[in-house]
């Protein structure tokens, strides 16, 4: 049967589904007996038609294997890059950025930068000071007597004595003078001057001690030919000017060292300005020793400190020259002088009892001598 020669399999094979498959089967069906049969011929076996080959189809382009590289000892890790353009859409066109513009940016960065100063400055300086208020400046005068004449370079300042009062835990009233010693007790009035003349042809009163190149503007009170003009020295507390500090203005000579500063009586201290029949005028001085000075002691010191000075051309308001040597004068006056060697110029210095003498001019000198007391 057509079935049964179907399902058995040739030569005792095995059924299907074990081992490898039969080559070379032979099917026959009823199909291929009949078509057999019609031919005239024997049946045959069912051979089925094998289709054409179909062409072979062509592989894929190979895709060319990237060499692998060897591994850097650089470990930095560094981003792939990425082609222009893989980012963009299909159909999409391609925008071109505008280029920039170097150094556009920096200068109109600058120029901000320059006007921004500009206005800080102009409302520092300009609007701030008009709206802030400066509180006004309380200044002291000094208690320093300037002298009133050109020979500042030769001259030191007179620190003016100002008296002061502190009131103690007894209740009593200390009054002082500002480098003399402080006493205490009951308030003491002002040094009052003492003249030392007996009599005057005027008398004027200066804030400050005078050299010659003040006597031209001295205003002397009196038109008088010749005469004899007392000058009183009261600094600005009205408080007199001691023969030291005199001294020390017009001459630059120290009498702290020798002890003679303390040697004059304060309130027996006064200049003088002597003007001659021709209307010459001289300057000059006069002061008392104190009771407890010696006189011996203190007419040799001052000598010698006088003499030895070389600032004695400030009594003349014009240039004496050049000065000459001490000379002894007439014994009548007791006086020492020294002339300068333009005509007319000297310096006279004497004693009267305790009571000394310093004149520009001779003729002073004797009128001052003869009107003392």
């Amino acid at each position: 049967m057509a079935d049964q020669n179907f399902n058995q399999v040739p030569g005792g094979s095995a059924p299907m589904g074990g081992g490898e498959p039969p080559k070379n089967v032979d099917v026959r069906t009823m199909a291929s007996d009949l078509n057999s049969i019609q031919n005239g011929g024997t049946p045959q076996s069912y051979t089925p038609q094998t289709p054409a080959p179909e062409a072979p189809k062509q592989p894929p382009a190979a895709i060319p294997t990237p060499t692998p590289t060897a591994p850097s000892d650089n470990f930095n890790f560094e981003i792939p890059q990425v082609p222009t353009g893989m980012n963009q859409m299909p159909g999409a066109e391609t925008v071109p950025l505008p280029a920039k513009k170097k150094g556009k940016g920096a200068l109109v960065g600058l120029i901000a930068f320059v006007i921004v100063l500009a206005l800080g400055a102009i409302g520092y300086f300009l609007i701030y000071p008009m709206f802030s208020v400066t509180a006004p400046v309380t200044t002291t005068p000094p208690t320093t007597a300037q002298p009133a004449n050109g020979n500042a370079q030769n001259q030191a300042p007179i620190t003016a004595a100002t008296t002061t009062e502190t009131s103690t835990p007894s209740g009593t009233t200390t009054a002082g003078t500002a480098g003399a010693a402080t006493t205490t007790g009951t308030s003491t009035p002002a040094v009052t001057h003492v003249s030392l003349f007996a009599t005057t042809d005027g008398s004027v009163n200066s804030a400050t001690p005078i050299a010659g190149t003040d006597l031209p503007t001295l205003s002397l009170g009196t038109s008088k030919q010749p005469a004899l003009v007392e000058v009183t020295f009261n600094d600005q507390n009205g408080n007199l000017i001691p023969f030291s500090a005199l001294m020390q203005s017009l001459l630059s000579m120290d009498l702290s060292q020798s002890g003679l500063s303390q040697a004059f009586d304060p309130a027996s201290v006064s200049g003088f300005v002597y003007v001659d029949a021709s209307g010459t005028r001289s300057l000059g001085f006069v002061a008392k020793l104190t009771a407890t000075s010696s006189l011996v002691d203190e007419k040799a010191s001052f000598g010698q400190i006088f003499e030895a000075n070389t600032n004695l051309k400030n009594f003349f308001s014009g240039n004496p020259g050049t000065e000459g040597a001490w000379k002894s004068g007439d014994p009548t006056t007791s006086n020492r002088y020294v002339l300068f060697s333009k005509n007319g110029y000297g310096v006279d210095y004497g004693w009267k009892n305790d009571v000394l003498v310093i004149a520009s001019s001779y003729d002073g000198y004797k009128a001052a001598i003869q009107d003392l007391q």
